[in-house]
């Protein structure tokens, strides 16, 4: 099974592999080649440290009315308003969420599990509450999902490339 990989070069000090819903992002610093032992060793060893996830039967999938009503439940755990909130394709995020309330869901979400679907879901509604990762960001995420870590662990595993099928692959940043 093949899993894209895109190697863009930064300004930045140290490697980085990103995983998103269209493949796996390698960050290298400029002035490093592509091509360089090291990057191709950090690449293979960063995906052998992946949970390895089973893609779910079709039956097993959430649907778009499933996964809006998803957001129906965690906006009123979380006591957030929404906006606008949209399922569409998106290549390099599996959520965004705007500082006017508007929630915009990766189509790809429809191929994870039910758990992996809500932690993303609960993720971006707590930046309603928290800008950015920082402690205040965590210790609420701590307090409506407390296995997040465990959750955005496994979800690191997931690169899905098309709704209809789940692929295997990604990395840690």
């Amino acid at each position: 099974m093949s899993i894209e990989v895109l190697i863009r070069q930064e300004e930045r000090q140290s490697l980085a592999l990103r995983i998103t819903p269209g493949g796996v992002v390698v960050l290298v610093p400029r002035g490093l080649d592509a091509a360089d032992p090291r990057v191709r060793r950090f690449i293979a060893e960063g995906l052998k440290r992946l949970p390895r996830p089973v893609a779910l039967p079709a039956a097993g999938r959430l649907t778009r009315e499933a996964l809006r009503d998803l957001v129906g439940e965690w906006s009123a755990r979380v006591g957030v308003r929404l906006g606008r909130v949209q399922v569409r394709a998106m290549r390099s995020k599996w959520a965004s969420c705007s500082g006017r309330g508007n929630l915009t869901l990766s189509t790809a979400l429809l191929a994870l599990p039910r758990d992996l679907a809500e932690y993303v879901v609960c993720h971006e509604l707590v930046h309603l509450k928290v800008a950015g990762h920082g402690k205040g960001w965590q210790a609420l995420m701590g307090l409506y999902l407390p296995d997040w870590r465990e959750r955005e662990r496994r979800l690191a595993g997931w690169v899905v490339q098309d709704p209809e099928r789940a692929v295997v692959g990604g990395s840690w940043s």
